[in-house]
């Protein structure tokens, strides 16, 4: 039997319509088991935090950043992007033992997480579907009951003020119908590969312990994903300088240079002189 929607409620429905689609849950738990409604709860509860740390970080505020980042972390040790920021923070107090813990960590967890969250996404996407079809059937209901008022060029006020009530509803409808094939439309990014800026926070952190060919082994790693990471080629270039491959550190620099990464043009002569000419 069709749920009766007309009639009183319409006046209610259409205030508070808008912000139904507004206030619907990113995660959803439905059939979820013990761990997965552990790590939805705890995600939940850490995230803010992190973003909280990745304003404070943008600011120059290090300390603060760092503070939002631990307590991030606290609630959710499998926090990837926190373990990534929490790095790069750690390299610019130059604890660079920490950082290199840090980026450990958020590479192991940044599969796990990524697969969580796609997951946690459909599970999202499932939901808007289902509030899609009720919204629809609520449209086709309010549509059929205007197709049996009388026009709106009438003579009768209640007639007037009853039909306009219900056309708005209509409209409100659609808005938010037409909201949820927006995000309908917003396709999954493939986020199962680590990016390349986690190997090269990786290799940065190596880079400074002096650990360079291990360094080198990330910065190589992060380019096989991301061929245009000017910076990469640039830091590759000083290791392999360190390690006196003095034609792969030119090669380096001019990908850098290629890439529209400001070299220092000192080293590039640097370079050059320690290459035997042809």
């Amino acid at each position: 039997m069709k749920k009766n929607i007309l009639g009183t409620i319409a006046i209610v429905v259409l205030g508070t319509l808008g912000m139904t689609v507004l206030a619907l849950p990113l995660f959803a738990q439905k059939d979820f088991n013990m761990d997965e409604r552990r790590l939805v709860d705890s995600y939940k509860r850490a995230n803010p935090l992190y973003l909280a740390g990745v304003k404070q970080f943008e600011k120059g505020k290090l300390d603060k950043a760092q503070k939002k980042l631990l307590e991030a972390l606290a609630i959710m040790p499998e926090h990837a992007n926190a373990h990534y920021l929490l790095a790069q923070l750690q390299l610019k107090l130059k604890e660079f033992a920490k950082a290199l813990a840090s980026i450990i960590s958020a590479e192991k967890n940044y599969t796990y997480i990524a697969k969580f969250q796609t997951f946690t996404h459909q599970q999202y996407l499932d939901q808007l579907r289902k509030q899609r079809q009720d919204l629809e059937e609520q449209r086709a209901q309010v549509q059929e009951r205007l197709s049996r008022m009388p026009p709106s060029g009438g003579n009768e006020p209640a007639s007037l003020q009853e039909r306009g009530r219900f056309e708005s509803w209509a409209e409100s409808l659609t808005r938010s119908i037409q909201m949820i094939d927006s995000r309908l439309n917003t396709p999954i990014p493939p986020t199962f590969e680590i990016p390349a800026e986690y190997f090269y926070i990786h290799g940065n952190a190596l880079f400074r312990m002096g650990m360079l060919v291990d360094a080198a082994a990330q910065y190589q790693e992060a380019l096989r994903l991301d061929p245009t990471h000017g910076n990469t080629y640039n830091n590759l270039a000083l290791v392999s300088f360190s390690l006196g491959k003095y034609q792969e550190a030119l090669d380096c620099l001019l990908r850098a240079e290629a890439s529209g990464v400001k070299i220092n043009p000192d080293f590039k002569r640097a370079v050059e002189e320690k290459i035997p000419p042809q």
